[in-house]
């Protein structure tokens, strides 16, 4: 038992490397690809097992002119954004309201638009690998990994 204070330690210390080498994404950044969430936890760090739809694509995000859209749900949605500082800022929105056939999917478009909503404090950065992580003022974080933009 008297390693683990020295584990719990060496831990937090890698939690810090890993916080103070992420940085703040550019618009050019967050535009030059799509961002396929892989990780999704709670203030307390349990995953958020509604994020994740078997069989279906993952939840992505892309960013593209002044709109962020947010893809793979049941239903289209998207946002005008721009940064300030590391906060992401969306303003009004569209989405369209097609009834969702599978149970798991509107769960997952529900609590996706709970998450990643206009007019809430979220924050982005990039980590020292290249993912995108997005927090919301309730200390929910979102990590998604890069992907090439391919056209639609």
């Amino acid at each position: 038992m008297k390693h683990v204070p020295t584990l719990l330690a060496a831990a937090l210390l890698a939690m810090c490397a890993d916080a103070s080498a992420a940085s703040t994404p550019t618009t050019d950044q967050l535009e030059a690809h799509l961002w396929q969430l892989v990780r999704a936890t709670d203030a307390q760090g349990s995953r958020i097992d509604a994020m994740f739809v078997r069989r279906r694509p993952p939840y992505t995000l892309r960013f593209q002119g002044r709109f962020m859209n947010q893809l793979n749900l049941c239903n289209a949605s998207s946002s005008t954004y721009h940064l300030q500082g590391d906060r992401l800022i969306l303003e009004g929105g569209i989405i369209t309201t097609a009834a969702c056939i599978r149970a798991e999917v509107a769960e997952q478009e529900r609590v996706a638009g709970t998450l990643v909503r206009a007019r809430t404090a979220m924050t982005l950065a990039l980590d020292p690998r290249g993912r995108l992580l997005l927090r919301t003022a309730h200390g929910d974080v979102l990590v998604f990994a890069p992907m090439p933009v391919t056209d639609r």
